[in-house]
């Protein structure tokens, strides 16, 4: 297997010493603008109920919750690796109730409609097998009024890189705003960008 394949593969899915030491701190550094984009992006305010799809490090969902007392947190990942980083990262939190980190797949959990006040993932739709139909499912995990927040780079600096695209999948702005209309977000999709340096960075919102 090539570096390049085995790179993606991690990215993806982090496993083993790879994935625990040096994907958590790529993610963790990689992130940092696209985690603060999100976060300005969804505000959290008092009573929100939140959801991150592909939590990783758990470090956003960190940040979530001290920046907002009154919130409540759950995390996703089908990582064991990462989820053992992010419940040992939000132990504190976890104790108290206020965040709760699932090991699993988004697609296959049994979760309930109409939960969550914000939904969010980051840097993850390159690698869902069914954009559409995950969208879909996330669309049923908000409640009216909520808002689901997608991050991801921008598809000519991810294009420039050594990534298998048997593993990736690249999407520009409109493609992932195409998406989540599909998927049932009819409430004005709209994309915020940010650039730094030469990288370019977006986040999608799509309200309930």
């Amino acid at each position: 297997m090539s570096f390049r394949t085995y790179f993606s593969r991690q990215a993806h899915k982090p496993t083993g010493w790879f994935g625990r030491w040096v994907m958590s701190y790529l993610f963790d550094i990689g992130n940092t603008r696209l985690n603060k984009l999100v976060l300005q992006t969804l505000a959290p305010k008092a009573g929100d109920r939140i959801l991150e799809i592909g939590c990783g490090t758990g470090k956003l969902l960190d940040s979530m919750v001290k920046g907002c007392s009154k919130c409540d947190a759950e995390g996703i990942d089908f990582s064991d690796t990462m989820v053992s980083i992010a419940r040992r990262k939000n132990r504190k939190h976890i104790a108290t109730g206020k965040v709760v980190i699932h090991k699993g797949n988004v697609d296959e959990m049994p979760l309930r409609e109409e939960t969550y006040t914000k939904v969010y993932s980051i840097n993850t739709i390159y690698f869902w097998p069914h954009p559409r139909d995950t969208s879909k499912k996330i669309a049923h995990l908000i409640k009216p009024r909520g808002k689901f927040a997608l991050g991801f780079e921008d598809i000519a600096q991810l294009e420039q890189r050594r990534l298998d695209r048997s593993v990736f999948r690249f999407y520009s702005t409109s493609d992932v705003e195409i998406i989540l209309i599909e998927a049932g977000f009819t409430g004005g999709v709209t994309t915020r960008s940010i650039r730094v340096g030469s990288s370019v960075f977006h986040c999608t919102v799509a309200p309930t």
